[in-house]
Order: structure tokens, then C-alpha cells, then sequence
């Protein structure tokens, strides 16, 4: 074989190899926030911080020990025989057999997510698992004090706050601890039902323990700081079984260096992350201030203009379908807070698209501090006068660092340069005459006048002459003088 014929075989066999497949890009989970989810029977309903139920799908069977789970995030619950995880829209996305400790449950399990745990009820025992592998961590038989008093119900549901697991059962108020199934019971809210079973459970990031009644279908809202009353919030339809699981809640923070606040320690801005409310077009959940936020609420940078207004547009979208409204403070001295006379407020209508918001200060050009926040949320704005620090229902804060720079003076009107004609127009060439045409009649000019001689006999000119007044005068005279002159020479000759 020919070194060509051998090349070329080695090229073929090379073309002919399939290129490695690449894969496929890992998705990251959807995370929930700032929601809780309710399960009734085989419906799910989402449950927005303003009360508001919105119908999400329908299971083919009853769920129970419903939990969030961020670290996979994704609910977790137990169907029939099976584990299964679902999504926010109600999509099942996984399945899997239910582990030998939850087999032997005799009764409606209990569950609570953190992390990547699971933490599940069964008769007796609190089994906690980490997710998704379904991994068995511990497990611990219900003890303590109020072990009779959640064996003798059969709790339905508990929530985690701050590492422990909190229920009602017979009218009270209990706590459990995960990592030695002890069980206490510390309150007696006043209103609470002592029948029945509260098969969802929630507790919010404020502290505050909701839990609906099974039998009546009613809310009912526990402090746990204070809880010592619980109070009747709202109803809805009762369930043979019923679960809830909260997702945790999203906050967006300011950014600004010191001496302004912004961290959650020091009372900084923060707010409860809303869809189809944000600045610019979108917004990053965080714990705390962090120093390198994606912002991108301005539309460019910001101006001085000549009348000695700072100008600044800013990106809003706000798609709630109520009004919403803009605050923005600038430090226009510089003294490190933002003050009652730094903020310029306006309302943002709704809209399905972002829109652009101009607003203006006076101010000279420098360099400053912006702090920009947008209030709103499913029922608009109803609070009272914005403040540049503290909690908001919804929305989001930005903090930008603000070099002013005067705007770009206005140019001459440059004057196109004509280069064929640099020397001037063009001559007009001379007119070439009609030899058929009528000769044109050639004006005579008058003599120029002049102003002659007068002669001595000559009678002058009009302009040369007396006033008719004056004429008169001196014809009047003469005569009246030679009367005079006569009378005075026959007094002499007498």
C-alpha cells in the first residue's frame, strides 16, 4: 500500500469516528419561596402571604407527611406505598419505596424538611432521613411528658422552628425534640380546640405557628413567643386528610457600604422577594446585605443637567396588576444617611412590561450614594410613608454608588462644507437675446435736477418764500405804520 492510499485511509477512518456526545447540562432545582403549599385530600393549593388560595393540580391519591426539602428543591411526601417528590406545579418527579421504618406506621405521619433532611413521624418513633438518597440518619421513640398526650390523638403534623418540632394535640401546645424524641408540652392556647386533629402545620420565618383544623376546616394562628391565645384567621373546606408545607422565605438586601444601614443587624432595607415586582428585570434572594448584589435597575448612567438637576433613570417592572411605588434617596451631602429631604418618590403603574422611571434632584457633580426602593405585592401599596431602612412586604432595594457627570453641552449645528463650490456661487452666463423677440423699451432717465442762480427779477422759488402767516403780518404793518406816521406830522404842524 502507497504511503497516499494509507493516508488516506487513516483520514477516512478519523471523519468517520463520532465526536464524543457532550452532557447535557445539569438543571438546578426550582426553589419555592415565600409560599405555602396545602394539600386537601388529593387537591394541592398554593397559599400566598395575602391569604390568597390558587388551585395548582390534582394527585391521583391522597398525600401525607408533605415537607419541603431545599436542598433538593422539591416536596417530599408518602403516597400508598411509595415516596414521591413534586415540584411547585404538582409534577411528580420522583418515586420510591417507602423505607422499612415507614412500612410499620399504623397512623397519619407527621413531617417537617430542613436542608436536606427529612424529618418523619410514624407511630412512635421521629425517623429522620437525609434526601433525596431516602438515607436513614436517626431515629428516636417519642418520650417525655407529652408522649401520652401525642400517642392518645395521633398528632397529624408538625413544624420545624429554630432545631425543634412543634404540634397541637388535645388543645395544646407541644415541642419535640428530633434528636431524642422528647416531648414537652409548654401552652394551652386560649380558642384552641381540644377535638379533633390539625393535619397541617406551618410555621413562618416571624415565628408564628398556623395550623388548619381538620374537622372545621378553620386556621388557627399561635405565637410562639407569646402563646398563650390563638386566633381564628380564616376558613376553608374541611378534609378527611389534610398536610402543608412552607418553602422558606426569599429577601432581597441592600448593598451599601458603611456608614448606611444594611444589614439585617443594624435594621438595613430588606424585602420579601414578589413575583413581577422588581427592579430592573431581576432579583437576587439573599440572607443578609451582601457587598456584590446584581443589580440592574439603572437604565444608564446618571447626569448633571445644566439647570442643575442629577437625572436618573431607573428600571421598574411591575406586573401585579396594582399600583406600586417608587423611593429613592440620595445623599446630597454626603453626611452618610439618607434624610427626609433626600427622597423623591412616584407610582408605578402596572404593566406587562418593564418600563423606564425618570427622577431628578438638584444636585452639583460628585460622587454619592443612591438608595432605591419598590414597594407593592398582590394588593398594592397601602403603608404608610416609605423609610430607607426596615422590612417590606414585597418588592425589592438596590443601593448604587452615584458618579455625577455633567451632561455633554450641546454642539453647533455643523454646516455642510461645499467643496465644488469652495470660491463662491457661480457667475450667471450671459443671456443669449431672441432674434424673434420684440425689443424691449429702453427707460429714458430723467435730468438730473439742479438748483440754479436766482436773478435779481426772477421770482423765487416756492421754497424761497415767506409764510402765508408772516405775509399777512407784514401786509397789516406797513399800512398801520403810514397811518401812524401821518397823524404824528399834523400834530407837529399845529
Amino acid at each position: 500500500m502507497s504511503h497516499r492510499v494509507a493516508a488516506a485511509v487513516c483520514a477516512a477512518a478519523f471523519l468517520s469516528t463520532p465526536a464524543p456526545v457532550s452532557a447535557a447540562p445539569k438543571q438546578q432545582p426550582t426553589v419555592c419561596s415565600n409560599a405555602t403549599y396545602l394539600t386537601r385530600d388529593q387537591r394541592l393549593t398554593r397559599l400566598d402571604g395575602d391569604d390568597t388560595e390558587t388551585p395548582i393540580a390534582r394527585f391521583d391519591a391522597p398525600l401525607d407527611a408533605v415537607a419541603y426539602v431545599p436542598a433538593t428543591g422539591g416536596f417530599w411526601a408518602i403516597s400508598g406505598d411509595r415516596v414521591v417528590s413534586f415540584d411547585q406545579t404538582g409534577r411528580i418527579t420522583k418515586r420510591a419505596p417507602l423505607p422499612t421504618a415507614l412500612r410499620a406506621r399504623n397512623a397519619t405521619s407527621a413531617a417537617a424538611g430542613t436542608s436536606d433532611r427529612w424529618i418523619v413521624r410514624t407511630d412512635r418513633e421521629v425517623v429522620t432521613y437525609r434526601m433525596p438518597a431516602l438515607k436513614e440518619l436517626d431515629r428516636h421513640e417519642l418520650d417525655g411528658p407529652g408522649a401520652d398526650i401525642l400517642l392518645a390523638p395521633r398528632i397529624a403534623d408538625w413544624d420545624l422552628d429554630h432545631g425543634k418540632l412543634y404540634t397541637i394535640a388535645s388543645g395544646q401546645l407541644l415541642r419535640i425534640d428530633p434528636r431524642t424524641g422528647a416531648a414537652t408540652p409548654i401552652a394551652t392556647p386560649g380558642g384552641l380546640p381540644t377535638t379533633g386533629t390539625f393535619g397541617a402545620i406551618v410555621i413562618d420565618p416571624q415565628g408564628t405557628l398556623h395550623a388548619w383544623h381538620d374537622q372545621t376546616g378553620r386556621r388557627y394562628d399561635v405565637k410562639l413567643s407569646d402563646p398563650t391565645t390563638a386566633k381564628t384567621k380564616a376558613s376553608s373546606t374541611p378534609a378527611a386528610r389534610a398536610d402543608a408545607a412552607a418553602c422558606p422565605e426569599a429577601w432581597d438586601y441592600g448593598d451599601a457600604r458603611a456608614p448606611y444601614p444594611t444589614s439585617r443587624a443594624k435594621n438595613g432595607p430588606r424585602h420579601r422577594i414578589t413575583d413581577g415586582l422588581t427592579l430592573g428585570r431581576t432579583v437576587t434572594a439573599e440572607t443578609d446585605a451582601a457587598p456584590q448584589d446584581q443589580d440592574d435597575a439603572l437604565a444608564k448612567p446618571a447626569t448633571v443637567d445644566p439647570d442643575g438637576k442629577l437625572t436618573v433613570d431607573i428600571t421598574v417592572t411591575n406586573q401585579t396588576g396594582h399600583n406600586a411605588l417608587l423611593a429613592a434617596w440620595h445623599d446630597l451631602d454626603g453626611n452618610g444617611r439618607f434624610d427626609d429631604r433626600d427622597v423623591v418618590t412616584t407610582t408605578v403603574a402596572p404593566g406587562k412590561k418593564p418600563r423606564t422611571v425618570t427622577l431628578r434632584w438638584n444636585a452639583k457633580p460628585g460622587t454619592s450614594t443612591l438608595r432605591i426602593r419598590l414597594y407593592g405585592g398582590p394588593r398594592g401599596y397601602n403603608a404608610p410613608s416609605p423609610k430607607p431602612t426596615g422590612p417590606a412586604d414585597s418588592g425589592e432595594v438596590e443601593d448604587h454608588p452615584i458618579i455625577a457627570e455633567p451632561a455633554p453641552a450641546s454642539e453647533p449645528k455643523k454646516q455642510k462644507l461645499d467643496i465644488q463650490n469652495l470660491a463662491g456661487p457661480a457667475a450667471a452666463a450671459p443671456a443669449v437675446p431672441d432674434p424673434g423677440a420684440k425689443p424691449e423699451p429702453v427707460p429714458v432717465p430723467f435730468p438730473e435736477r439742479r438748483h440754479l442762480p436766482v436773478a435779481a427779477n426772477a421770482r423765487p422759488h416756492e421754497k424761497d418764500r415767506l409764510p402765508l402767516t408772516w405775509t399777512v403780518f407784514l401786509g397789516l404793518l406797513v399800512p398801520a405804520a403810514s397811518v401812524a406816521a401821518r397823524a404824528a406830522a399834523k400834530r407837529g404842524s399845529r
